[in-house]
């Protein structure tokens, strides 16, 4: 009955897409975003900051399951996106970084059972120096009905400072040995740590690259394709609370941010500037709300309807900082969503 129930939704999509693409002045509710979820390890035992235990991983399967969303493999998502093509309106696409052994053992036996797909980012020298606390080149291969494997760079070192040419050599070189012993050809990366600097961007930028990090908010047609948001799925953000919020979400109409990039020195209070797709209503402008870790609300002034600025009252602390925004939809329970991900180092 699932397979029946997925091969009529496929058919509905194809004839959305071809409407879609015969009137495509007319908009269609849903067409044109996803959320993408990030786990890590799927153990009881794990750090709680990058673990899942796998009886919530299956809660969240059941969820998405029952509440009738399309849990989508992350090319097809990427694709669709890129080309305006149809996405369901709850569309959600699975991936884990780092490529640990939990993934084998517990997750994707829930994968099959549900059959849903999801993108494993790997760091391929753990992966031939043999890690036990990772999977092996066979064990991804085995998994290939459901997972697919991207590059999530060659040692999975901090990339913020490092030369051209290592990064260059961090990407390219993963990238062939996911192409030599997998046969993966698709350009996606994952940052390490969900950090990167100017040197890395453009790298990746050069190389035609789409990448992902790993701050909040869904994707749509207007994303960065060289910093797309996953929201983590670990310790108490995975709780079915924050899980059934997240999936829900729907991409801030933003045009443009600047700055793009995340690195700032120590003691500033970064100005942050989002120009949006389209004017936002008054009631819209009201209830845009941001949210500073540690900090009162911040500074936040509209540049006419569709500009608007946000700025930290304080310094932000060493290490990761982010501004979080929101907005409620007119739909009962969804909110525009949006993350800027800070890295303050010290001078």
């Amino acid at each position: 009955m699932m397979f029946q129930m997925r091969y009529y939704r496929k058919i509905l999509l194809a004839a959305l897409c071809s409407l879609f693409s015969v009137f495509p002045q007319q908009a269609i509710a849903g067409d044109d975003h996803c959320v993408l979820l990030v786990y890590h390890r799927f153990t009881d035992d794990g750090p709680k900051s990058t673990s899942v235990s796998p009886e919530l991983f299956r809660e969240h399967l059941s969820y998405l399951q029952d509440n009738d969303f399309e849990v989508l493999p992350l090319d097809e998502v990427i694709s669709a996106l890129q080309e305006r093509r149809v996405l369901p309106d709850k569309c959600v696409s699975l991936t884990a970084d780092d490529g640990y052994q939990s993934i084998y053992d517990n997750a994707y036996p829930l994968l099959k059972e549900f059959q849903m797909p999801m993108a494993v980012f790997v760091a391929t020298e753990a992966i031939d120096n043999h890690f036990p606390a990772m999977m092996s080149w066979q064990r991804l291969d085995e998994m290939s009905d459901l997972i697919a494997a991207y590059n999530h760079g060659v040692s999975h070192s901090h990339l913020v400072g490092k030369k051209s040419e290592v990064i260059a050599a961090e990407i390219t070189g993963a990238q062939k040995r996911l192409e030599a012993e997998l046969g993966v050809q698709t350009k996606f990366f994952a940052y390490p740590y969900g950090e990167f600097d100017d040197a890395t961007y453009s790298q990746l930028q050069a190389l035609d690259y789409v990448s992902f990090g790993q701050q909040s908010g869904a994707i749509g047609v207007h994303s960065d394709w060289l910093n797309l948001p996953r929201y983590a799925m670990a310790g108490s953000y995975a709780k079915m609370s924050s899980f059934t919020l997240k999936v829900n979400s729907l991409p801030m109409p933003i045009a443009s941010e600047q700055p793009k990039l995340m690195l700032i020195s120590e003691d500033d209070r970064p100005l942050l500037t989002l120009k949006f797709t389209r004017p936002m209503n008054a009631n819209e402008r009201y209830q845009f709300a941001c949210f500073v870790a540690g900090q009162s609300a911040p500074e936040i002034h509209w540049v006419g309807v569709d500009e608007v600025t946000v700025q930290a009252v304080g310094p932000l602390s060493k290490g990761r900082s982010r501004y979080n925004c929101t907005v409620p939809s007119k739909q009962k329970g969804r909110y525009y969503w949006y993350s800027k991900l800070w890295l303050v180092q010290a001078d």
